[in-house]
């Protein structure tokens, strides 16, 4: 009976080694694989857009705002955003910008936020629907819950406007409800932001969806 429940402690503790051994793996190797990702992309950036300091784009394009004619490929740098508390002025969620790709495949995602396809461009009329990880690959969302009615998000797009939406609501909605990234989600008419990630942290099974609408005067050059 000893050697028996000795076995057994023993084969506990080997699972409880593994274990340990593979949320090592997701929270650290895997950060390590987005942020090689988002370096390749700031590169990508700086070659294609202008220059970029402290992780925002500084060189505005001919005409701020309008988003360039030629498709995004798959997996390319799309957008920068960044999240910000204007009673504070203090940048939340993330201390840096982020990168985002265009696409929201696992493949996609290991990069940084992306963009869903099928949604808006940053400051257009619909919806500019971004998703992001929350525990893994660097989890950039690993804090969207705290954003707040009145936060503001700071998109740049390839043409070097600035766009800012302000956060409306937050809610908990179930992966089937494939409305949340639809054209007028809150059913407002204006531009919307919709940000979406795993919830609660560590599991699928819900996700938490963040809303933010276009600010009127919310578009300048950021080389101005």
């Amino acid at each position: 009976m000893t050697k028996v429940i000795r076995g057994i402690g023993w084969t506990l503790i080997s699972v409880g080694v593994l274990i340990l051994l593979y949320l090592v793996y997701l929270m650290f190797f895997t950060t390590l694989t987005t942020d090689r990702a988002q370096r390749s992309l700031l590169e990508e950036w700086e070659l294609n857009y202008g220059a970029v300091e402290d992780g925002v784009p500084v060189e505005g394009g001919e005409e701020p705002g309008d988003e360039a004619d030629e498709p995004v490929d798959a997996g390319d740098a799309y957008a920068v955003i960044w999240f910000e508390r204007p009673s504070t002025g203090e940048r939340i969620v993330t201390d840096e910008p982020l990168f985002v790709v265009e696409g929201v495949t696992l493949d996609h995602l290991r990069s940084g936020p992306g963009h869903y396809p099928d949604t808006a461009a940053p400051g257009a009329d619909g919806n500019f629907a971004v998703s992001g990880h929350r525990t893994t690959y660097g989890a950039p969302f690993y804090d969207l819950d705290e954003l707040e009615p009145g936060d503001e998000v700071h998109v740049v797009d390839r043409e070097g406007a600035r766009w800012v939406y302000e956060v409306e609501e937050e809610r908990i909605v179930t992966p089937q409800d494939v409305w949340v990234v639809g054209e007028d989600p809150l059913g407002t008419g204006e531009p919307t932001l919709t940000l979406t990630t795993c919830h609660p942290r560590f599991s699928a099974s819900q996700r938490l969806i963040v809303w933010a609408t276009l600010r009127p005067d919310a578009a300048e050059d950021v080389a101005a």
